[in-house]
């Protein structure tokens, strides 16, 4: 017996897509303003921004149905609580910027995996190489970044 995967439909792989690509960008704007620091850090966000710019293309090419408009509210109101970082000392900034690359990461992952409209494209592919190269230097720097990210993913996906 053969087994094929069972996707979910267009409309879901879409909103997939869209959260997947606000909460890299969103993280991104978290950090930018501090990433002046180093050259190959703004040259790995550089490359990020490129290829979300590049997915997001594919998104446009469809409008967000009403629901599909509530359920990312939903999903962006559970993000938003950890993107407000400016009361936080610099070392704990860094490490909640740290997490939130982790979820950003699966979320890129998820469309990756449940999402063949979007993840047989080669940016998406790209996309997720280039976030995980990121938050795996960045998992270096802070061990445990990723069970927090990973919490985050969950609550928000």
């Amino acid at each position: 017996m053969t087994y094929a995967p069972t996707y979910p439909n267009p409309g879901v792989q879409h909103t997939r897509a869209v959260l997947a690509l606000t909460a890299t960008q969103a993280c991104l704007e978290v950090f930018r303003p501090a990433a002046n620091c180093g050259t190959a850090l703004k040259r790995q966000l550089d490359k990020i921004s490129r290829w979300i710019a590049d997915c997001a293309q594919q998104t446009r090419k469809k409008p967000l149905s009403a629901g599909a408009k509530r359920d990312l509210d939903k999903r962006f109101h559970a993000l938003e609580e950890y993107m407000i970082t400016e009361d936080m000392d610099d070392e704990t900034r860094f490490r909640r910027w740290a997490a939130l690359v982790w979820a950003a990461l699966t979320f890129v992952e998820d469309v990756c995996n449940t999402c063949p409209v979007y993840a047989r494209c080669p940016e998406w592919r790209y996309l997720r190489q280039t976030v995980n190269t990121l938050a795996e230097g960045l998992r270096k720097l802070e061990p445990g970044m990723d069970e927090e990210g990973t919490r985050i993913y969950e609550e928000a996906a």
